[in-house]
């Protein structure tokens, strides 16, 4: 079965670009796992409290809480993507638009790893989306 996949995926790319996808993806997954980790760690840093009592110390401080934790959200978001491209790596349909089904370009793919919509189809979302 994961053979046919293999096969599968390989119709649309050629096996060392989908290797070399799957080898960014993976350092990047470890990379995002790693900075997620970082930034809840510091989130939940309580020793901000004990600096001062001066309310524009401690504005300053919920400020930066706050975009260490839109950091980590946006960091989960992205791991979310590449976690998805991985899965579909495994399941043979990395490399086809999910909208049209058709062969996204090598191109998209080196600069995005984790799209899943060719630039026409993505294209047409965010008009859509106006």
């Amino acid at each position: 079965m994961a053979d046919s996949a293999a096969k599968k995926a390989s119709k649309g790319l050629p096996k060392r670009k989908l290797a070399s996808l799957r080898k960014s993806l993976e350092a990047e997954q470890i990379q995002l796992e790693g900075q997620v980790k970082q930034l809840e760690a510091d989130f939940l840093d309580e020793s901000w409290k004990a600096r001062s009592d001066d309310d524009a110390e401690s504005g300053s401080a919920t400020f930066e809480r706050e975009r260490m934790m839109s950091l980590a959200q946006n960091a989960k978001a992205l791991l979310a993507g590449i976690k998805h491209a991985l899965e579909r790596m495994d399941d043979g349909t990395y490399g086809r638009c999910a909208t049209c089904g058709e062969v996204i370009n090598e191109d998209r793919l080196e600069a995005l790893p984790a799209a899943v919509d060719c630039l026409d189809c993505r294209r047409k979302a965010e008009r859509s989306a106006r």
